[in-house]
């Protein structure tokens, strides 16, 4: 199911078991030195799927240190997107010359609670979830939509960030989810003043798989 979410020029692959038990590089590891063991868990099964992502496409990297604001410093002409969640880790790469930023991530599809759901939802967003489920039988019976909602806000932000190094709030983008296609779009409400890119909109897949739901967003090279 994870494969509908990437275009063809976007590689990816998910952390085998032993991923998450080996030690990385001591320059990737000295990133993760005072982490709690959860941490480091989930740091080395992302590293250790990417440079296994850059061993099968012949791409060039010692070690995946942070840039100057701790995102990930992906190889040159290369971007990338790394998101875990319980039991759960994948890695996303595509060239600079298809997409100028890409944003992942994967959430484990449970509802969000009551008091969360109002600081990562607008009223509306949480209108037309009501309105989705009501007008598409039983497609999305027993999903959380709100925590695909949540997802895509995350992948929003993974895609925002490294071009403009800002940080949106949950509530500074608007969701609209399709129904027919498993798409969503995206609409920037509250954009950095001064950004070095103005990105008002971008458009996105989803899925649910077995326990989890997914997103990905993919903004195209100019």
């Amino acid at each position: 199911m994870l494969s509908q979410l990437f275009p063809d020029q976007v590689f990816w692959k998910i952390a085998e078991p032993w991923m998450w038990e080996t030690s990385v590089c001591p320059e990737e590891e000295n990133l993760i030195s005072k982490a709690v063991d959860k941490r480091k868990r989930e740091f080395r099964a992302g590293r250790n799927c990417a440079h296994a992502l850059f061993k099968e496409h012949n791409i060039q990297c010692n070690a995946l240190l942070k840039g100057n604001q701790r995102e990930p410093a992906w190889p040159n002409n290369w971007v990338g997107s790394i998101s875990h969640t319980q039991g759960l880790c994948v890695v996303a790469i595509a060239s600079k010359q298809h997409f100028q930023s890409i944003g992942l991530d994967v959430e484990q599809a449970t509802p969000l609670s009551d008091d969360i759901r109002d600081l990562i939802c607008s009223p509306q967003e949480q209108d037309s979830i009501s309105r989705l489920q009501l007008v598409s039988g039983n497609k999305f019976a027993g999903k959380s939509l709100d925590k695909l909602i949540f997802s895509a806000k995350e992948s929003i932000h993974k895609t925002y960030y490294p071009i403009n190094y800002h940080t949106l709030d949950f509530l500074d983008a608007k969701i609209t989810l399709s129904g027919h296609d498993e798409s969503f779009s995206a609409e920037i409400l509250k954009p950095e003043a001064t950004p070095n890119q103005v990105i008002k909109h971008l458009d996105g897949k989803y899925c649910f798989f077995e326990q989890y739901v997914a997103s990905f967003i993919g903004l195209a090279a100019k």
